[in-house]
């Protein structure tokens, strides 16, 4: 198709085609311009970094995050010992899927256009990514925020709720993998976007119900606070996601620059940062009282749990893979 085609415009990295000129499960939605080759070499890729794409916001929206995760996780390491002192690995754990999932998201925007099959197996990647965040915001919560009625309250609930989150994130990343698999369609995307909806509303239920029901002391004030505005962010990314404002009002207009995926990336992140300082608060402030509802000198139960789910992640990855490329002339119509 794109050799009958003349494109619509030259960049660093080659051509830039319209809607038409790529193949169709290349296709966003109202998206009409600024796609790049379906089989753009690596070094295409890596050009049209520079590009006027409509994925070159895509990418910096969350490449340029990482390198800030990055930052804070080795500020802190100057004033704390992440490798002696066990209070700190869950948080590590934590600043670990942070830098991890911005950069997976990052790489997939980039290279998803060398071929068919490198587009499915850049977002196997970036769901897998997502996923192993949600576990690990998991450990986090599990370590210094869950509230005190839970914890004493409801042990089985605060003992089972790492292993369930566990679940969850596996259940996740097989989920997304297989709707890669199908044609696009309503059930497609309500799959994609319930294989990440149901993680994250279980890893929030303790934060929901110690902002709805527990006393605010002036000690957590900033933290709630904080703890509140991550969720605005979250729900309008999960709209900016499902909705496709505001280019569907006016395709052609935001193609380049302020679509909705470039949207979605950037509430994200605000909300991961309002996270992350709020649980930076958290992990200061209630440390004397949530050392003793949890084992902390368990590498098990934190980094060590982590590394179980990035193998197992890593292993439906693999399975994923293998099924593509025995099945690669199927999904060429995906």
């Amino acid at each position: 198709m794109l050799g009958m085609s003349v494109s619509t415009g030259q960049g660093l990295s080659g051509p830039i085609y319209h809607v038409h000129q790529v193949p169709e499960h290349f296709h966003e939605h109202y998206i009409l311009r600024g796609y790049r080759h379906p089989k753009s070499s690596v070094t295409q890729c890596l050009l049209s970094l520079f590009d006027p794409t409509n994925e070159t916001l895509n990418i910096w929206t969350h490449f340029l995050p990482t390198w800030y995760f990055v930052y804070v996780t080795l500020h802190l390491g100057w004033s704390i010992d992440f490798l002696n002192d066990c209070y700190s690995w869950p948080l590590l754990s934590y600043l670990l899927v942070c830098c991890a999932f911005p950069l997976a998201s990052a790489v997939a925007h980039l290279f998803n256009v060398m071929s068919d099959c490198a587009r499915h197996v850049c977002f196997f990647l970036d769901y897998s990514a997502l996923s192993l965040f949600s576990f690990g915001v998991a450990v986090m919560y599990r370590a210094y925020c869950f509230p005190v009625n839970l914890l004493d309250n409801a042990k089985w609930y605060s003992d089972n709720y790492v292993e369930i989150a566990a679940v969850n994130a596996v259940i996740c990343t097989i989920v997304s993998c297989q709707t890669r698999f199908m044609k696009p369609s309503p059930l497609r995307k309500a799959l994609r976007l319930g294989a990440f909806a149901v993680p994250y509303v279980y890893d929030s239920f303790p934060l929901i119900y110690r902002i709805v029901f527990n006393n605010v002391s002036e000690l957590h004030l900033s933290a709630h606070y904080l703890h509140t505005r991550q969720f605005m962010f979250a729900f309008l990314a999960a709209f900016l996601y499902a909705s496709h404002l505001p280019e569907r009002l006016v395709p052609g207009i935001f193609d380049i620059i302020g679509h909705s995926h470039q949207l979605f990336h950037v509430s994200s992140i605000l909300a991961v940062m309002d996270q992350l300082h709020a649980v930076l608060l958290d992990y200061q402030g209630r440390k004397e009282y949530v050392q003793t509802k949890w084992d902390f000198e368990k590498f098990g139960n934190s980094l060590g749990y982590l590394l179980v789910i990035f193998c197992i992640n890593s292993i439906v990855i693999i399975l994923f893979t293998i099924r593509l490329f025995f099945f690669k002339h199927k999904l060429k119509k995906i």
